[in-house]
C-alpha cells in the first residue's frame, strides 16, 4: 500500500515573521479574529506585506468553532479582493476560517459538510495559503484538516483533504508571548491529544510515529514552562514546534475517539476544544489499551519515551494515563468536567445528545477498537466524576 507524507514549507524561530517579506502575491487578505486583531499581530503581519507595495486587506469576522455562514462571508472577502495570497492569524478556528473559506473562493461549487479526502479540488489556481499560528495547540497550520459547525444544529463536522495543507506556516513564538496561562493549558493539552492520537490512530505509521514520540517528549518538558512564564520565548517557541509536529502526525494518521468526544462536548456544551479533548485523552488511553495487546504495546513504547516503564504493556498504558494527569494537575489543568464547572443537571440533560453526537463523528473510525454508543456514555460519566476507565 502506498502512503503520502503532507506537511508545509515550515518557518520557526524568533523573527520567522519577517519572512512574509519573501512570500509572493499582490492582493492578500489576512483573516483572524476581532480578539487577534486587537493584539495588534494582523497590523504587523500587514506592515511586513505593505513593503512589498501589496494590496493588502485585514477581515476579522472570524469566530471560534466556525459556522458555515461565516466561512461564507470570508470567502466573499476573498472574493471582492481577488486574492492571491491568504493569509490566516490566529489560533485554530480562524485556521479552519481560512481554509474553508479558500476551498469555497476556488470552488463555490463545493458543499463543504461533502467535501472528501478524494476530492481533486484544484486550489491554488487563484491564491496561496500562509497560516500564523497565535497559539501552540491545534497544529491546524500543518494540516489537512478543517473543523467548522452547522448554523442550524451546531453540530461540528471534520473533514480532510491533501490540499488543505497550507502553503508556508510561520512560528513565530512573540505571537504567542503572554497567553493566558488557562489558555496556554488548554491549547497545550490539544497538542499532545493530537500527538497521542496521531500515534494510536489506525492509519498511524513510521512517520507520524516518529512526529508524535518528539511532540509528546516537548509537550511534558515545555508545557510546563509555558504555563509557569508567558513571556519564556523558549518554552513558547518549543512549544510551537510540538504543536505544529503533532499537527504533521496527525493530519497523515488521524485522530480518533478523544476528538469524536470533544467535538461533541464543543457542539453541545459549548467547551473549549482543548478542555474537551484533553478531558477525553487519558480515560481514552484507557480505553483503547483495555484487552488490546497490539495498541497496548504501541503505547507503552510511547510512555517509555517520557520515563514510564511498566513490564505489562496494559499496566504501562494505564501508567502512562496517570502521567497525562499528573501533567494536567501541574498545569492547573481541570481533572472532570465537574471541576471545569459543568452543572450535574446540564450534563446529565445533554448526555444522549452528546452521545449522539460522539457516534456521528467520523473521527471514531480511526479508534483502535470498536465502540459502541454504551461505551460512549460510560466513558462521558467518567470523564464527569474524574474516575478511571477499566473497561
Amino acid at each position: 500500500m502506498v502512503w503520502w507524507f503532507d506537511v508545509p514549507k515550515v518557518a520557526f524561530g524568533e523573527d520567522a515573521l519577517d519572512e512574509l517579506e519573501q512570500v509572493h502575491g499582490e492582493r492578500v487578505v489576512v483573516i483572524t479574529d476581532s480578539v487577534v486583531k486587537s493584539l495588534g499581530f494582523p497590523d504587523r503581519v500587514k506592515e511586513i506585506l505593505d513593503r512589498g507595495e501589496r494590496t493588502v486587506t485585514i477581515w476579522d469576522e472570524a469566530e471560534p468553532d466556525p459556522r458555515v455562514s461565516v466561512v461564507k462571508n470570508a470567502a466573499g472577502a476573498l472574493e471582492q479582493a481577488n486574492a492571491d495570497l491568504i493569509v490566516a492569524v490566529g489560533g485554530g478556528s480562524v485556521m479552519d476560517t481560512a481554509k474553508a473559506a479558500w476551498v469555497l473562493y476556488e470552488r463555490p461549487d463545493i458543499k463543504l459538510e461533502a467535501l472528501s479526502p478524494f476530492d481533486q479540488l484544484g486550489l491554488r489556481a487563484k491564491a496561496r495559503l500562509v497560516c500564523i499560528p497565535t497559539t501552540a495547540g491545534t497544529g491546524s497550520e500543518a494540516t489537512r484538516a478543517i473543523v467548522v459547525r452547522e448554523d442550524e444544529t451546531g453540530r461540528k463536522f471534520a473533514t480532510i483533504n491533501p490540499e488543505l495543507v497550507a502553503d508556508l506556516a510561520i512560528l513565530d513564538p512573540e505571537l504567542t508571548r503572554g497567553l493566558p496561562k488557562n489558555l496556554t493549558a488548554y491549547t497545550g493539552m490539544d497538542a499532545l491529544t493530537h500527538a497521542v492520537e496521531g500515534y494510536i490512530s489506525i492509519w498511524k505509521n513510521d512517520f507520524s510515529d516518529a512526529c508524535s514520540v518528539q511532540a509528546v517528549q516537548m509537550v511534558f518538558e515545555w508545557l510546563p514552562k509555558s504555563v509557569d512564564n508567558p513571556n519564556d520565548l523558549e518554552a513558547r517557541e518549543k512549544m510551537l514546534v510540538a504543536a505544529c509536529l503533532a499537527g504533521m502526525s496527525f493530519s497523515n494518521s488521524q485522530v480518533c475517539l478523544a476528538h469524536s468526544l470533544g467535538h461533541s462536548l464543543g457542539s453541545v456544551l459549548r467547551l473549549h476544544h482543548g478542555l474537551a479533548v484533553g478531558l477525553a485523552l487519558p480515560l481514552v488511553v484507557e480505553f483503547a489499551a483495555h484487552d488490546n495487546p497490539e495498541t497496548a504495546a504501541h503505547i507503552a513504547a510511547l510512555g517509555a519515551s517520557v520515563g514510564v516503564y511498566e513490564e505489562e504493556h496494559e499496566a504501562a498504558a494505564r501508567a502512562f494515563a496517570n502521567r497525562i494527569r499528573d501533567l494536567q494537575k501541574r498545569i492547573g489543568f481541570p481533572a472532570s468536567m465537574r471541576d471545569a464547572g459543568v452543572p450535574r443537571e446540564k450534563f446529565e440533560e445533554s448526555l444522549e445528545q452528546l452521545v449522539d453526537y460522539a457516534m456521528m463523528d467520523t473521527s471514531i473510525t480511526m479508534t483502535p477498537r470498536d465502540v459502541e454508543a454504551e461505551d460512549i456514555r460510560r466513558i462521558y460519566e467518567c470523564m464527569y466524576a474524574g474516575t478511571r476507565v477499566g473497561f
